[in-house]
């Protein structure tokens, strides 16, 4: 499954994901063991160039200076992963997802469910365990008779911090930097060339829906506002709304009106199988939604939306590009 948008499933994003992103934990994944015995001595780092000693959760990690076999056992480390090109070697199987065919080039570590097979997962002789406090504390002492093992503190909702967190210990903090500075200097072009129309817009909302029945909204501080703000975009209330209790991410129809101050909606449409078949467009359709000022106004731009990667915050950047014109 792709990473869900950041939510409160995850106190940690849809992907992964299910985008990022992301907000207090409603359900914590269940991680159970599959056939590895565990051994008296912790896992050492793995020879190589030196080492290095990283901060985690469980405090300080000394890891291979570079690492050369990563394995990831949360949702949104793998897609950081992917995106700075490190050797990743293992991960939960997410390969069901629209984007999805990249999960095919290393191994299944455990299923989408977050259930992990230890056996497999040593197998892959890994320098380097990386895994969110949340998702993976029940597994630590396994993991870390493996292999080192770093567990990231995960807020969920700042993913450039996320994002850099993974790199460090990946040791891929350069290609942060200039995929930053890739990042701004879009931000910027954008900014300069439709800055009169953005700040004529209103206010923006991004939202979208599972199951066509419910509704779920980002909160202001989560992937896709962030773009949002860094290009000088105003958001709707509800987006405060839901940065100040995150138990508000997800709605029934009953509360569209949420979105009736928004000139401007972002609908993030990440298909099956995270959404069951229809549910955007069944959505969009329902009187409560079709009603709103945006949809009146035709400026409901459906899209994938969610982020917790600088590729995602480009392709984001990208889409913006095709919509800001039509303002």
């Amino acid at each position: 499954m792709t990473p869900l948008p950041d939510s409160p499933r995850r106190s940690r994003a849809t992907g992964r994901g299910i985008a990022a992103a992301v907000l207090t934990s409603a359900a914590l994944l269940l991680v159970s063991a599959c056939g590895s015995a565990q051994t008296d001595a912790p896992a050492e780092p793995a020879a190589g160039d030196g080492t290095r000693t990283v901060q985690s959760a469980r405090g300080p990690v000394e890891i291979p200076e570079t690492p050369q076999r990563i394995v990831a056992v949360d949702y949104i480390s793998p897609e950081i992963l992917f995106d700075l090109e490190a050797p990743l070697v293992g991960a939960l199987d997410l390969s069901s997802g629209a984007d999805g065919e990249k999960y095919s080039t290393i191994t299944a570590v455990g299923n989408d469910s977050g259930e992990l097979n230890f056996e497999q997962l040593a197998g892959l002789d890994p320098d380097v365990i990386i895994g969110n406090e949340i998702e993976n504390e029940a597994a630590y002492d396994q993991l870390a008779q493996i292999a080192p093992t770093v567990l990231f503190s995960d807020g969920g909702t700042d993913w450039k911090a996320t994002v850099n967190t993974v790199a460090e210990i990946a040791g891929k903090t350069a290609d942060v930097q200039s995929r930053e500075q890739a990042y701004q200097t879009e931000v910027e072009r954008l900014r300069g060339e439709f800055g009169d129309a953005i700040g004529a817009s209103g206010a923006w909302a991004v939202a979208g829906t599972y199951d066509g029945a419910s509704w779920y909204v980002y909160g202001s501080d989560t992937g896709p506002n962030t773009v949002l703000t860094d290009l000088g975009a105003t958001l709707a209330p509800v987006a405060e709304e839901v940065r100040a209790d995150p138990n508000t991410f997800t709605r029934t129809l009953e509360q569209l009106d949420a979105l009736q101050s928004a000139q401007v909606i972002l609908f993030d449409d990440l298909g099956p199988p995270v959404t069951t078949e229809g549910a955007a467009a069944t959505l969009q359709a329902d009187p409560l939604f079709s009603g709103l000022p945006a949809a009146q106004a035709g400026k409901v731009y459906p899209g994938t939306y969610n982020v917790v990667t600088y590729g995602q915050a480009e392709s984001v950047l990208q889409q913006l590009a095709q919509i800001l014109p039509q303002l």
